[in-house]
């Protein structure tokens, strides 16, 4: 397993910013004399952190690498901020654009990644699950499957939020990244909008702890698309908003990437 830590530049963001990737390679076990061979390029997932995280957050606190070792695969992970993985025009920071399309094109010319469809993936934790359904659906021609783990599917209800000093109830913090709250429904930041209009839904893996503050906001996303008659994943599992749960499902998400 090879670990690359730098930055890169981009259009998308007008500035440098941080990725991280794993590539499955060099998968040699020294004690037992023998090295397992990846065939390139590699299927790829593209893998979102959480709202206060960087790209180096999953390498702290869940055991990626090994997952993606196990499982042959490549992952990058880049440094989303706080955008929830969203189009900010006028200040030039395109982070939909960038996960959607541009830091492919990026990562495939310098790694052996696979250009195909059906080998390149996008999930996320928390924020990082609203950006991978999100961007997921809106570049669905990139990805063929998406993974949300405890997502932050809160896009129903931040119009009612008031100003507080805390930043995940502030009204105007979601006004800095979404824009006026009264005009996002419908437009192509609501997920449940984006699924109408999609016409070739990548296959979705939702998980969530039954006693995360999240979890009725997955259950009623879920709800949703079965009453559009999309096949989904969903697993119910004891746990909160918590690292311990996020390792977990980032696993069983990775097994059906094989």
């Amino acid at each position: 397993m090879v670990l690359f830590r730098g930055d890169i530049k981009c259009k998308s963001l007008q500035r440098r910013t941080s990725i991280s990737v794993i590539l499955p390679a060099d998968n040699i076990h020294f004690l037992q004399d023998s090295e397992e061979i990846v065939p390139q390029p590699y299927k790829t997932l593209y893998l979102l952190h959480g709202l206060y995280g960087s790209d180096d957050i999953f390498l702290a606190n869940t055991s990626i690498q090994k997952f993606a070792e196990d499982n042959g695969i490549a992952v990058v992970i880049p440094c989303g901020e706080n955008s929830f993985y969203v189009d900010d025009k006028k200040a030039h920071r395109m982070y939909g654009e960038y996960v959607g399309q541009e830091l492919l094109d990026i990562t495939r010319n310098i790694f052996p990644l696979s250009h195909k469809r059906e080998d390149t993936f996008i999930a996320g934790f928390s924020m990082g699950g609203y950006g991978a359904i999100r961007n997921g659906l809106k570049y669905h021609k990139n990805f063929s499957k998406i993974g949300m783990i405890s997502s932050a599917l809160i896009t129903d209800e931040i119009a009612n939020y008031s100003n507080d000093d805390n930043v995940l109830r502030s009204r105007e913090f979601f006004e800095s990244i979404f824009g006026n709250l009264n005009e996002l429904k419908g437009s192509d930041m609501d997920p449940k909008a984006l699924i109408e209009n999609c016409v070739d839904i990548p296959d979705i893996f939702m998980a969530c702890g039954v006693d995360d503050f999240l979890y009725g906001k997955n259950k009623d996303f879920y709800s949703y698309l079965k009453s559009k008659g999309i096949e989904a994943t969903f697993i119910e599992d004891e746990g909160e908003h918590t690292w311990e749960f996020c390792d977990k499902f980032i696993k069983e998400f990775i097994k059906t990437l094989k």
